[in-house]
């Protein structure tokens, strides 16, 4: 096989057939901008439905003899094996490239498994051959390549553009180009990050190190003066949007408002749980998350980008856990687009430091025990030059609860500085992990002993501590941990109807999805690990049996089948845990089954 990548944009291509198979052909082909046209007997409801909104001409009818060799592409994708014989005869008669799904004999040519990552595409392919061998190194490398990589490209790019007005020979490029590939990524952790503009300045004038330490580098020149709005120039709105705190029915009527209206999208990684699925294709989100000791896209990168954006005349939200305000560097970025002439809103969000203590049990507030709260960033506790946060102050005041965010890495520096000051150390405390999610875990101890309890737990960030005599409540007021789903996260196709109403009521976090997927719906798959798949058709198991390759699928998924041929089409494609709950299945059995002597991998 000798590998190419085909521009099909604005070609016409046909595909054959109508099945969950076939819209995952039809899907990629309207992504890369080919006119599509669809015949097939018994088109499914997604594929109706791209029709009437223009993206694809479907022909409800049987495939008609010769009728492929009027194309550049062809795919067959039928159960019917005769049909898809005779498309594919028809196609090789006429030199027409032409593909028969899971008959590699039929092919004349094969579709790679790819990893996307913005204009970054890494393909696996085996001729063919062995095709188990490709899912799992696509799965290796969903996980080795992160979101980070689609900002990455995107500076390269641009940096690969400045270079090109510079008119320099060849050589001297390409020393540049190998500046930057060594300053900004990790070979050996496959990790990449975003330069800052001074960094970038550095690069540009030849002088490299393998990372970026503020300050290291002497300036051989400033640094390129940031875009400004010009009187008269069209620009965009950007909206600093809070997420909340993870759980997707947080969301604000706003917030859900300006990311359905948006051209762009630029998402920190704990805000990707309350992404809508359903955010139209058009819409490009840019991931900038950012986690525990890796800051792939600096702060300053960020406010850039959202800078451009808004330049290009894009309506921007700036998606950012909890609210704005808090925590959240929101301040900073309103103030680069103040000075850019960008005109901007805050649309608040619920902040962590009351929801997790809330869905862990424990109000922040109670009356005669705590009239104050305290909202802190934990990181204060760990700086070498010292600390904004009065913790000898915070220790004597007994009747107020202490919130600290990211609190994780730093519990142990905090708990030391506040019982040398003078907190009792039975004081109660706890910390809570990925709080209001399917993946919420919560540790009580005394202050005392919260850290050893969090190490003995194997917590780690993200996550928040919570100080203070309402944290005994926990125990008694726990209203979602006597929920029987707690930490299933379930995937559905959309509407999820009664059912997905029922397994919310229960505890599961819902992640019901569109067909065909949207990209939003792909990030928030991949955001969390899934625990369960409601599978009602083997047409649905066709159209989400490549995504068990991404982020959030794992062995453990189960394939929850109600019916007996939807289980038989997962079996047949590899799915690992199928269950099959029927005859009849109401909302009542699935629920029974799913908590019935399971136990959630975390």
């Amino acid at each position: 096989m000798y590998p190419v990548m085909l521009n099909v944009r604005a070609r016409r291509c046909l595909v054959v057939g109508g099945g969950g198979v076939a819209l995952r052909k039809v899907e990629a082909l309207v992504a890369e901008g080919a006119r599509v046209v669809v015949v097939a007997v018994e088109p499914m409801q997604p594929l109706r439905e791209m029709a009437s909104s223009g993206s694809i001409e479907l022909e409800a009818r049987a495939y008609e003899r010769g009728e492929a060799t009027r194309y550049s592409l062809v795919f067959a994708a039928t159960d019917d094996h005769v049909v898809n014989q005779q498309v594919f005869e028809d196609a090789d008669a006429a030199g027409v490239w032409a593909n028969v799904a899971d008959d590699p004999d039929r092919c004349s040519f094969q579709l790679p498994s790819r990893v996307l990552r913005g204009s970054l595409q890494l393909s696996v392919a085996s001729a063919g051959e062995a095709p188990f061998v490709v899912r799992r190194m696509r799965q290796l490398l969903e996980r080795r390549f992160g979101p980070e990589w689609e900002a990455w490209i995107e500076a390269a790019a641009r940096f690969r553009e400045e270079l090109r007005s510079r008119n320099l020979p060849r050589a001297e490029r390409e020393k540049l180009y190998d500046g930057f590939f060594g300053a900004t990524v990790d070979p050996h952790r496959l990790t990449a990050r975003v330069p800052t503009d001074d960094e970038e300045a550095h690069l540009l004038a030849g002088r490299r190190a393998p990372s970026y330490v503020p300050g290291a580098f002497p300036d051989p020149k400033p640094a390129p003066s940031p875009p400004r709005a010009v009187p008269g120039q069209p620009v965009g709105l950007v909206s600093l949007v809070g997420a909340g705190p993870g759980d997707p029915q947080l969301l604000t009527l706003r917030a859900r408002q300006r990311l359905m209206g948006a051209d762009a999208v630029v998402c920190d990684r704990l805000a990707l749980t309350a992404l809508p699925t359903d955010l139209p294709a058009r819409v490009r989100v840019h991931g900038v998350g950012k986690e525990a000791g890796h800051h792939p896209v600096p702060q300053g990168e960020i406010s850039q980008l959202l800078v451009r954006l808004a330049l290009e005349g894009k309506n921007v939200v700036r998606f950012k856990g909890g609210d704005p305000y808090v925590f959240g560097r929101g301040g900073e970025e309103a103030h680069e687009l103040v000075r850019a002439g960008i005109p901007f809103e805050v649309v608040p969000g619920i902040t962590s430091g009351i929801a997790v203590p809330a869905y862990a049990g424990i109000p922040v507030t109670f009356r005669k025990e705590a009239v104050r709260l305290t909202l802190v960033t934990a990181h204060e506790a760990v700086k070498s030059k010292g600390p904004q946060v009065r913790w000898d102050l915070l220790a004597q005041d007994p009747h107020a609860t202490l919130v600290g965010y990211m609190g994780v890495n730093a519990l142990e520096q905090a708990v030391e500085q506040l019982l040398a000051a003078g907190l009792d150390p039975k004081t109660p405390a706890a910390l809570i992990q990925h709080g209001t999610t399917s993946a919420q875990r919560v540790v009580t101890a005394p202050v005392a002993d919260i850290r050893a309890a969090v190490e003995r737990a194997g917590l780690g960030p993200p996550g928040l501590f919570v100080i203070g005599r309402t944290v005994r409540h926990a125990h008694t007021l726990d209203w979602q941990g006597q929920r029987p789903l707690l930490g299933h996260r379930v995937l559905m196709t959309a509407p999820p109807g009664e059912l997905g109403e029922q397994l919310e009521l229960r505890g599961a976090e819902l992640v019901s999805v569109p067909l065909p997927l949207t990209p939003a719906a792909r990030l928030v798959m991949g955001a969390l690990p899934l625990t369960d798949c409601v599978l009602r058709s083997p047409n649905e198991v066709d159209a989400l049996d490549e995504e068990r390759d991404g982020r959030g699928w794992s062995a453990v998924v189960v394939a929850w089948c109600l019916t007996a041929e939807t289980a038989a089409r997962a079996r047949s494609l590899g799915w690992q845990r199928v269950e099959e709950p029927f005859p009849p299945v109401t909302a009542e059995d699935l629920i029974e089954e799913m908590t019935e002597g399971r136990t959630v991998v975390q």
